[in-house]
């Protein structure tokens, strides 16, 4: 991720993209896939439901932490919980010096399950590493997108803003700004403090990788002092 990023403070939007890499990231820059490139003692969380590994989904660097990064792991399972911020499905961990919630259980191990994209076969579970790129919003996708945050933060207080009609495809992954929901009603309130989202994704033809997040979208929060994650999603 590109030196912007660690500039910012959670107020400018960027785009997230991902691409392949041909070779493993080994520093402590953005990627989804992989294996973690840890800061502290490794921290591996366990699903409550299953009492495995859950699967390492990617490490994102924290806007002004002085190099912190954050880590996000989720349960592989269709039938865990993971949508829930704790229920022990998912993590997102901070490293150095974060906080484990007391919901999370962990283990020493350094490397585990990773995230995946379909093969040849529906069922094929290939193993993915990927370059997280950034760019700044076209004005016409931050004016729809801003549109729609909007007509969200309307229904919240009670009222009534229609969207307007648009051709424009608004981003679904990105960090900083405000984030866009499929229901309004479900949100993180403060003092968690918005991170990123990241749209899921079936793995298949063109998705670069399979995140079922029920074809939604997942968002991620940090604490007030960046020491501690949380995680969600939510559909329509």
């Amino acid at each position: 991720m590109d030196a912007r990023l660690t500039d910012v403070l959670f107020a400018d939007r960027l785009e997230l993209s991902f691409r392949p890499v041909d070779a493993p990231i080994s520093e402590p820059r953005a990627k989804l896939g992989g294996q973690p490139v840890w800061l502290d003692t490794p921290a591996w969380p366990v699903s409550r439901m299953l009492g495995t590994p859950m699967c390492f989904v990617g490490q994102f660097p924290i806007p002004g932490s002085g190099g912190r990064i954050a880590y996000l792991f989720i349960t592989d399972d269709p039938d865990a919980p993971t949508f829930e911020p704790e229920a022990g499905e998912n993590a997102l961990l901070v490293q150095p010096d974060g906080h484990l919630p007391e919901f999370l259980a962990v283990t020493g191990a350094a490397t585990g399950p990773s995230l995946w994209r379909r093969g040849a076969n529906w069922d094929d579970h290939v193993p993915v590493e990927l370059q997280v790129d950034i760019a700044e919003l076209g004005e016409a996708e931050e004016r729809a997108l801003e549109a729609e945050i909007a007509a969200q933060e309307a229904e919240i207080a009670g009222l009534d803003l229609e969207i307007p009609d648009t051709d424009v495809l608004t981003p679904r992954s990105y960090v900083g700004g405000k984030p866009c929901f499929w229901q309004p009603n479900i949100v993180l309130a403060p003092p968690w403090r918005f991170f990123f989202q990241l749209d899921g994704a079936e793995g298949w033809d063109d998705d670069p990788y399979a995140l079922n997040f029920g074809g939604g979208t997942g968002y991620a929060y940090l604490s007030q002092d960046g020491n501690e994650g949380r995680f969600y999603w939510d559909c329509v």
